[in-house]
């Protein structure tokens, strides 16, 4: 049996509220065998199985890190982790360390010591997304937070003498057909961004994407080219479980 301990569940009415949300209920659907999921609170269940999954620590308390550290659970971050002691401990103990960008592992084994360590891209369906006559206007679509950069996107904007069309808290079938329409999208984040997903979804609907390096997409190579994305993420869950079992 394995198990998933997460605290990225959906929420009481089903629905997935963020990216993190949306790539492991993917992986869920794509696992070759049964996988049980299991919340922080449930971590002393979890730790009972044949092997266990952690995609998510931010709710775990340092008891539940420092015990969980003890059976080398395979870790996939989504997120730059915060630095403790007791998660320093666990991120040490992996089995496997999966972040989901070159860039984001590279900052993660600065503090942390995994056995062994690899990046792998969120799965997508490529053909999800559509591409329509482009339009001459950008698109900034994120949450309405500082880091996420809407002043930046604004800034940039203007310079470049192109309309921009700021989505947040907007429906992802919305942002995704106006992302269809784009002709450019800009991201520009002042702290950084692990996987930003909206320029995964901005290059697969043919946009000309603007960024910049805190998003650490971008340290992959030849990421802005549609052809090199789509076969990542295509290919991403399928690449995730075979690393992991």
């Amino acid at each position: 049996m394995i198990a998933w301990l997460t605290h990225h569940l959906p929420t009481a009415d089903g629905k997935l509220i963020g990216g993190a949300e949306m790539t492991d209920q993917k992986l869920l659907n794509l696992a070759p065998e049964k996988v049980i999921v299991y919340g922080p609170n449930e971590w002393q269940k979890a730790i009972q199985a044949d092997k266990l999954i952690i995609t998510g620590t931010d709710l775990l308390t340092d008891e539940a890190m420092i015990q969980l550290a003890k059976v080398s659970p395979v870790i996939m971050v989504h997120h730059l982790q915060t630095k403790t002691e007791a998660r320093q401990k666990l991120l040490s103990s992996a089995s496997l360390l999966i972040c989901h960008t070159p860039r984001h592992l590279q900052l993660e084994l600065e503090w942390t010591t995994p056995k062994k360590s690899t990046w792998i891209l969120s799965p997508h369906k490529p053909s999800d997304f559509q591409i329509k006559p482009k339009e001459n206007f950008a698109l900034w679509a994120a949450r309405l937070h500082q880091q996420k950069g809407p002043l930046e996107a604004m800034v940039w904007a203007s310079k470049a003498e192109i309309p921009l069309l700021m989505l947040y808290d907007k429906p992802r079938q919305t942002v995704l057909e106006a992302m269809s329409r784009a002709k450019h999208f800009v991201f520009l984040p002042t702290g950084f961004d692990a996987e930003p997903r909206t320029l995964i979804e901005a290059v697969l609907s043919g946009c000309l994407v603007t960024t910049n390096h805190l998003a650490g997409i971008s340290s992959i190579a030849d990421w802005n080219k549609p052809e090199v994305m789509a076969d990542l993420v295509s290919n991403a869950g399928q690449k995730f479980w075979e690393t992991v079992l």
